[in-house]
């Protein structure tokens, strides 16, 4: 119930679907480009959420470690569809973060500092290119 509690409060016109702009404000860490992906790849009614469709949504946020999660995302970041993240994707979902970090007064983020953690964190096989 509290997620369809939730689903009928972001939905501001009450058209029981779900705008970009509607979702976002489902937590203050979404940036647009991932609100953006996330219908590009999510079915969508003309460009509208339906509740099944935020429903999985819900679950990957709330499950993140859990192997449909994981998936869930990685079709979102894997933007090119070509089963690897570079650092192009790390760059072009990072930076909205930093400006977002950058607004609540929060410095010292550093774009490819972050990207080199992330790389050396995950020791791809394939130099510069994390798959799944």
């Amino acid at each position: 119930m509290r997620v369809y509690e939730k689903y009928l409060k972001l939905d501001s016109d009450h058209n029981g679907l779900l705008r970009k702009t509607e979702l976002i404000k489902y937590s203050s860490g979404l940036t647009s480009i991932f609100v953006d992906r996330i219908f590009e790849e999510y079915q969508t009614f003309e460009g509208e959420m339906d509740y099944k469709t935020f429903l999985d949504f819900v679950l990957a946020m709330e499950n993140k470690k859990s192997p449909q999660a994981i998936q869930y995302f990685w079709r979102i970041i894997d933007v090119n569809n070509k089963g690897a993240i570079d650092t192009f994707v790390i760059n072009m979902f990072f930076r909205p973060i930093v400006q977002k970090l950058e607004e609540k007064d929060k410095y010292g983020f550093n774009v490819d500092d972050v990207k080199d953690e992330i790389f050396d964190m995950a020791k791809p096989k394939v130099p510069m290119a994390i798959t799944l």
